[in-house]
């Protein structure tokens, strides 16, 4: 495995799809592409983009950002012959699979700071906003395969692919927001394994056990998915989650040598959810009401001591 490709720009939430193509041309692993809201089915008025595995052409996700009152992505996880936003037009659920970039009312081209991780199995996108913050949401986002605990039926192991951000899927009620009710991060993946589609999948990790403890100890935690009827199936491909007690001994982009194991260090900013009484309030890219407590890493901040992404390399 190797060192994960990292890209970092500064732009608003109209420029992302554009920036991203022109950032990330001749990665290693991935080609990124641009498209205009007609060229894609379902695309957004705010910009559009694909991201294809170069190894794996069957590996793909589209981005189509909408504004209807506030931006939201539509999803597209399969590899279709022109772009489309799939998840979004043909999952059961379609809408509740978006996901917001604000909060309540509104429609603020948020101006954000895009670290983008590629790899050879997964992108992730970590967005910190620098503005609106009555209303931004801190961005997560991670988009690729997914390992599984145990070898998989041929016909259904390469759609092990999921789409799993900040805004858990499929969450529409207003006790999720208000009583925490099932407040664990749900994403999409493309096939369950007895075939369904579009299936949900919640996933969770650990990010405040702090490291290294007693004897020495470093705790790096996956992020593990897992749906009610199936229990635990894998965890997300080569990308953990660690809490260092001291940020200084392991700089952001330096390597964790574990000895068996070696990471790259990622500094994830942990910013605070939009100081807005109504921040989990917010409305699909169809105009509709939806309530939910944002959830990525399974709690927004940590006790002590700087979190952090790890790439196995």
């Amino acid at each position: 495995m190797a060192v994960p490709k990292r890209y970092s720009w500064v732009s608003t939430i109209t420029e992302f799809s554009n920036t991203a193509e022109l950032q990330m041309a001749g990665d290693s692993w991935w080609e990124v592409k641009k498209y205009a809201a007609g060229a894609v089915s379902g695309g957004g008025n705010w910009g559009n983009v694909v991201f294809t595995n170069l190894t794996d052409r069957s590996l793909e996700f589209t981005m189509a950002i909408q504004t209807s009152n506030g931006a939201t992505i539509r999803w597209g996880i399969n590899s279709n012959p022109t772009p489309k936003v799939d998840v979004h037009l043909d999952s059961p659920d379609k809408q509740n699979t978006d996901t917001p970039f604000t909060c309540d009312t509104g429609n603020a081209n948020v101006m954000y700071k895009w670290t983008v991780f590629a790899t050879s199995k997964a992108i992730f996108i970590h967005g910190e906003y620098q503005n609106s913050i009555n209303s931004a949401y801190p961005i997560r986002i991670y988009m690729g395969r997914i390992a599984p605990l145990e070898p998989e039926d041929p016909a259904i192991a390469n759609d092990f692919v999921g789409i799993f951000t900040h805004m858990p899927s499929n969450v529409t009620n207003n006790n999720a927001a208000t009583y925490g009710d099932n407040n664990v991060g749900r994403g999409v993946v493309r096939k369950s394994r007895n075939g369904t589609k579009y299936e949900y999948y919640n996933f969770t990790t650990d990010a405040q056990l702090t490291s290294p403890g007693v004897g020495g100890r470093y705790y790096v935690n996956p992020f593990m998915v897992f749906n009610p009827a199936e229990g635990v199936r894998g965890q997300f491909a080569d990308v953990f989650a660690a809490c260092l007690k001291d940020a200084s001994q392991h700089p952001d982009g330096s390597i964790l040598d574990l000895g068996e194991n070696k990471y790259y260090v990622f500094h994830v900013v942990d910013q605070q959810m939009p100081y807005n009484p109504n921040y989990t309030r917010w409305y699909t890219s169809l105009g509709n009401l939806r309530y939910c407590v944002p959830c990525f890493f399974g709690s927004n901040n940590v006790m002590g001591g700087q979190r952090v992404i790890l790439f196995k390399i």
